[in-house]
């Protein structure tokens, strides 16, 4: 406890907070009553407790995203159909914007089946694109960042789904991310990386070394 206070004294202008998918309403109440007093911006919860959080958080300045998962390689028509469904409903009970989480290969399969209504279903609002930074080849930084472009994401959130620790090659794929990173991006990058400091700061680190113009727009999601 006192090692997560101590980074969050040092990284809290980075830190959103990620609600469990099966939390009970106490356990809700907790983080959501953490967030409000750690001033942290956002907050992440599955699309069916968006309602359940707006009141207690409507009247400050922490944002609620909705997440929503495609699993598949390929995506429907019905799939698309049903969660813009879903996606809509999630803004009407009060969330700030959708978290959209799926294969590296199925995103140019949404970025065509929804761009053309992007912007009318996300007006005002903000649409994030989740991918498994594990899934992002050396030379597929070019077509992730002109996908992301074309939908016009608010931010990508690279999760890190697998850590081989000092086997790991991450720091070589987030060196790799920003160095192909494109002038052109107007999007924000954030990270889910679980209670993972280590790789936080070292996230951090190289961000400030490589890209500090990004720094304002970062965001580490963590679980409590």
């Amino acid at each position: 406890m006192m090692e997560q206070n101590a980074f969050f004294d040092e990284y809290k202008q980075y830190i959103a907070l990620w609600c469990g998918a099966h939390m009970d309403a106490a356990d809700l109440a907790r983080l959501v009553a953490d967030a409000v007093d750690r001033n942290i911006g956002a907050v992440s919860v599955v699309p069916d407790v968006v309602g359940v959080v707006w009141p207690w958080l409507e009247n400050t300045t922490t944002n609620i995203m909705a997440r929503f998962y495609f699993p598949d390689k390929d995506i429907t028509d019905a799939q698309i159909s049903d969660v813009t469904v879903r996606i809509n409903t999630a803004f009407k009970r009060g969330a700030h914007g959708a978290q959209i989480f799926l294969p590296m290969v199925a995103l140019p399969g949404l970025v065509e089946n929804v761009h053309v209504i992007r912007d009318d279903l996300f007006f005002d609002k903000s649409l994030e694109i989740g991918i498994d930074i594990g899934e992002v080849g050396a030379f597929d930084w070019a077509d992730l960042f002109s996908n992301l472009r074309k939908i016009n994401a608010s931010s990508v959130l690279f999760v890190l789904t697998q850590d081989a620790g000092d086997k790991s090659d991450f720091v070589g794929r987030m060196y790799g991310m920003l160095n192909a990173w494109d002038k052109n991006n107007k999007f924000d990058l954030h990270f889910a990386f679980g209670p993972n400091f280590m790789r936080i700061e070292q996230t951090v680190r190289l961000i400030e070394s490589m890209r500090p113009e990004l720094k304002n727009g970062v965001k580490f999601w963590i679980n409590d």
